[in-house]
């Protein structure tokens, strides 16, 4: 399931579920997409570095929170928008 979300987020905005270090279920909305993000949400962002990727770490920007973040691929609970 994890490679199926770096696909989509390569590809589109991707809602997905995930649980937090401190055991929450945390929502997120975001992709990897620069730009699809640049075009449609109006932002500058430089192109993405996929060698910033460590092993079982997921990167994508995060809409709803305007920043870089990050889960680990095991803690993925599911896709919401497939």
């Amino acid at each position: 399931m994890e490679s199926k979300l770096r696909e989509r987020l390569k590809l589109s905005v991707v809602r997905f579920s995930f649980k937090k270090k401190n055991g929450q279920t945390r929502y997120a909305t975001g992709s990897t997409n620069i730009d699809m993000l640049n075009l449609v949400f109006g932002l500058d962002l430089r192109a993405f570095k996929e060698e910033t990727n460590r092993d079982g770490i997921t990167t994508y920007y995060d809409i709803e929170k305007r920043n870089w973040r990050s889960l680990r691929d095991e803690s993925l609970i599911e896709i919401i928008n497939n």
